[in-house]
């Protein structure tokens, strides 16, 4: 394969912050890694900005060769039912926004190549891929279903929403025509996990690169810290307080072990609509003298967290792969997760426990028997915690740069234009 000259990349990303997570850091890590080896300018949305510039005027070498363009996005929030048909028709309108600032700034600096990094849901993939320019699509995930199997575990109008938020997602996949003519668009495509790239292949006869939406923070090189025998299991949850996470699954496996010799603390860190919901379970479970409830902390005493506890536990059901299961990997904590969507990739029998999604009290069981085996065998549970460090090199914004340039090389040859 010819060498890639340095290129001029158009990348589209909606959340780009250096200090958020989730979609901001996305686009910020896949920013990052692009720009490693060419220039890129990004066209993102102002709501970001201040706080951008202020972290580059600190750290004025976190990003090179970049150049950043500012689409307008009204900040209003809407507290009324099928809010999200409206911020889904204010996204539509950004990025239509967003494509005809690309074709000015095309028309001036001709890019090489353009790239749609977020947001990675598959509905909405904006209008870049009519630029007629090399386009590369990803990574783009939500090709997946709420398992309606757990829906007891969650409040009624939260089950609702998972019903109309199923059938919406099938509606995208085989009635919306806007992933379709993006699919066939791409030169390349990025498929946030093995379940996407599976839906990508069977719904456009497309093949796609799988590679992680989100990334391990680059750490200090480190061991896990060792249990030792009289210390409880630091058990470390960490997210956004909201129904779909279901912290209430752990807590239900942790009240099974109430009469069991298995000593556990609880560290939760986040902060949301369900905090005090779950505040109040703990307590009719017995369970709040063993759990800790932090409110939403900065990402440093995140890490500061992790870097104490023992194990992760990420019941969440809907998330793609969620940026604190790479956090945690990297600290060398085992994840307890899901069996399913992207924890399936960057979870392996080496470094963490998987549980099939099923029913209700299959999975409340299966935590509290991962919990336990966690608690009694350290040996195993060390061999995890340094193997979680290892898998979470994949993740890392390092990997990500090698795959994209890859995927570009590739793009490039086919159109004939890779040059030296």
């Amino acid at each position: 394969m010819s060498e890639l000259r340095q290129l001029k990349v158009l990348v589209s990303a909606f959340a780009f912050s250096p200090i958020q997570g989730s979609e901001y850091a996305t686009g910020w890590d896949y920013v990052r890694a692009i720009a490693s080896r060419h220039k890129v300018w990004v066209i993102a949305r102002s709501n970001q900005r201040t706080e951008t510039e202020q972290y580059l005027l600190l750290h004025p070498d976190a990003l090179r060769n970049v150049t950043i363009h500012y689409v307008p996005l009204e900040d209003r929030s809407f507290n009324i039912p099928f809010r999200q048909i409206i911020y889904s028709l204010r996204y539509k309108y950004w990025q239509w926004r967003a494509f005809r600032l690309a074709c000015a700034l095309d028309a001036d600096i001709d890019f090489d190549l353009v790239h749609l990094v977020n947001l990675t849901s598959f509905r909405e993939p904006g209008y870049l891929w009519k630029l007629k320019k090399p386009f590369v699509w990803g990574p783009i995930g939500g090709l997946q279903f709420i398992p309606m199997r757990l829906l007891k575990a969650l409040p009624l109008r939260t089950q609702l929403f998972c019903v109309f938020k199923n059938l919406s997602t099938i509606y995208a996949m085989y009635v919306s025509s806007g992933p379709r003519r993006a699919a066939a668009a791409a030169q390349a495509i990025l498929a946030g996990s093995s379940n996407v790239a599976d839906k990508v292949h069977k719904l456009w006869s497309r093949d796609s690169t799988v590679l992680c939406e989100v990334s391990a923070p680059d750490l200090n090189s480190r061991l896990p810290i060792r249990r030792k025998a009289e210390e409880p299991l630091r058990i470390i949850w960490c997210g956004d307080c909201n129904p779909l996470k279901a912290l209430n699954m752990v807590l239900l496996a942790l009240e099974q072990l109430k009469w069991s010799p298995v000593e556990w603390r609880l560290i939760v860190v986040g902060d949301g609509p369900l905090q005090e919901s779950w505040k109040a379970l703990a307590a009719r479970l017995c369970l709040s003298d063993f759990c800790s409830f932090l409110d939403r902390v900065s990402r440093a005493e995140v890490y500061s967290v992790m870097a104490s506890g023992h194990c992760f536990v990420q019941p969440s059901l809907y998330d793609a792969t969620s940026t604190v299961v790479a956090e945690a990997l990297a600290h060398g904590l085992p994840v307890i997760c899901l069996d399913h969507f992207g924890f399936k990739d960057a979870v392996s029998a080496e470094c963490g426990i998987k549980i099939p999604p099923n029913t209700l009290d299959q999975v409340v069981r299966d935590f509290a028997k991962a919990i336990e085996r966690l608690w009694r065998d350290e040996d195993s549970r060390y061999a995890m915690a340094i193997a979680a460090q290892k898998a979470s090199t994949r993740l890392t914004s390092k990997y990500k740069e090698g795959v994209i340039n890859e995927v570009y090389c590739r793009v490039l040859v086919s159109q004939g234009s890779t040059g030296h």
